[in-house]
């Protein structure tokens, strides 16, 4: 049953706040302090025993002056990227845009098999120069490719380490890659929160890491369990609802479609390309935005920062910036 629903006339607007974006929706509970630091019995009554979303960072974000990096507990932030904040002159805000992986530290792994996605202009337009290498390679892997602009397909770490040191290169994502397959090395740079064990049952469902080359997105879609996501690098837009909410949104772009959907617990095909993905765009970051009564937020997680998804809150996300995201999250109960 669809609840009650206000149209937000107020367009949206640039960064202004490092944790809220504009005033379209209600900026996300924040709790300060490192993620290591996190007394787990906070942590439960203000978010995992009430199932509501909350975020987790080491800055201070009441002025646009102290927003800051701070130092990140997952090793992997250190380690794999290279970079930080610029600031813009004419601004008071900061922006990622000179975060790059660590071609040294990531090169030994270079033969490690991961799954990507990338979206083109077209099944036979990549978008990026047709005599370059990574053309070339581009071409090879997608070719067994079903999808007509949405295509996901495997290969190693050595494409993704290309393309993130080629002139404008397509925003290839590496999603979903299971932290179980990395090599022992690179799961050690990824060590689980003490909250994921100690929080709940201390039962892990699946933990992934994310990297992209900008911009990515991911549409609105919900997740069977608990889920607590970390930003490794750059930053990354996020839009929650709350779950009627989410159903409600879900359901009015499937009927647009005219389309019976998966429900929204799997990111489809369906939901990366075509009528879908720009009816799910259109209503959770066009500019003429519906809000639901009490159930939708936002925040933009910034490097180090943790964010708390309680089983069945309706997400997505976008990338900021130029720079290379990382992103690692572990599903939980």
């Amino acid at each position: 049953m669809l609840i009650t629903r206000a149209t937000l006339t107020r367009s949206i607007r640039h960064i202004r706040s490092f944790y809220s974006s504009h005033d379209a929706l209600p900026p996300v509970q924040t709790i300060t302090g490192p993620l290591d630091l996190i007394n787990v019995e906070e942590f439960r009554a203000k978010a995992f025993a009430l199932e509501k979303p909350l975020l987790i960072t080491a800055r201070n974000a009441s002025k646009a002056e102290d927003v800051k990096i701070s130092p990140c507990s997952i090793p992997a932030a250190d380690k794999w990227f290279i970079g930080g904040v610029s600031r813009d002159a004419e601004s008071s805000f900061e922006r990622e845009g000179s975060v790059i992986l660590s071609q040294e530290y990531l090169a030994p792994f270079a033969d490690t098999i991961l799954p990507y996605e990338l979206i083109t202009p077209s099944s036979k337009d990549l978008g990026i120069v047709e005599t370059s290498e990574l053309s070339s390679l581009l071409k090879h892997y997608l070719q067994y490719s079903d999808g007509t602009t949405f295509h996901r397909f495997s290969a190693p770490l050595s494409l993704f380490l290309l393309a993130s040191k080629t002139p404008n290169p397509p925003a290839l994502y590496i999603a979903q890659a299971q932290l179980l397959d990395l090599p022992s090395t690179l799961q050690a740079d990824l060590p689980t929160p003490h909250l994921v064990l100690q929080a709940g049952k201390g039962d892990i469902y699946d933990s992934n890491l994310w990297m992209g080359i900008p911009s990515t997105y991911t549409p609105l879609h919900k997740d069977p369990n608990p889920n607590l996501f970390v930003q490794l690098a750059s930053r990354k837009r996020v839009r929650l609802f709350e779950p009627r909410a989410g159903l409600g949104i879900f359901r009015e772009v499937q009927k647009s479609i005219g389309r019976v959907g998966n429900g929204g617990a799997i990111r489809g095909n369906e939901m990366m390309e075509g009528p879908e993905r720009d009816g799910l765009y259109e209503a959770v970051w066009g500019k003429g935005v519906v809000g639901r009564e009490n159930g939708g937020f936002e925040t933009v997680v910034g490097p180090g920062d943790a964010l708390f998804i309680p089983k069945g809150w309706w997400h997505s996300f976008m990338s900021v910036g130029t720079g290379v995201t990382g992103s690692v999250n572990w599903w939980f109960r």
